[in-house]
């Protein structure tokens, strides 16, 4: 069973890695944790108590990305699934968790935005199949090079 767990400081070592190939576009999450915003809320994938995959949310209001600068938007940063665990569907199941996740976090009706590279066609083609839709805007203040511009809807439910 796949569960989502919001991490608290102290940080526990989370044993993700992904492939040589993606850390341009991710990172490392133990340097993440270390320099973490104060409002970034981090998660770790878990699945049958293996740590799977992480990712973060953020408040949009601040976003270095102007076009997901809102009141009303969070910002999903940092999405990672372990190497081992890549190809078996645990990312596509995380993303159609966040319509419920998300209000359960923030308590309010959001959309949730990111960016990724132009060059990581394979993460763009996830986002695009699980629920994000492609703005037609880039942000190209990425370390890595140009990024699409994605959102998703998500409507807290009655």
């Amino acid at each position: 069973m796949l569960t989502i767990e919001r991490l608290t400081a102290p940080y526990r070592t989370i044993e993700v890695q992904v492939l040589a190939n993606q850390d341009e576009f991710v990172g490392k999450v133990d340097e993440i944790l270390a320099n973490l915003e104060k409002s970034t809320i981090p998660f770790v994938v878990r699945s049958d108590g293996q740590d799977v995959g992480f990712f973060t949310l953020t408040p949009s209001l601040h976003d270095p990305v102007e076009q997901l600068r809102s009141n009303n938007r969070c910002t999903l940063k940092s999405f990672m699934i372990d190497a081992r665990y890549q190809g078996k569907g645990f990312a596509a199941t995380v993303l159609k968790m966040l319509p419920d996740l998300v209000p359960d976090v923030f308590g309010a009706d959001l959309s949730v935005g990111l960016t990724v590279n132009c060059r990581n066609t394979q993460a763009y083609k996830l986002y695009e199949k699980n629920g994000f839709r492609d703005t037609g805007e880039l942000y190209s203040g990425g370390s890595a090079g140009p990024q699409h511009i994605m959102m998703m809807d998500v409507t807290l439910e009655v």
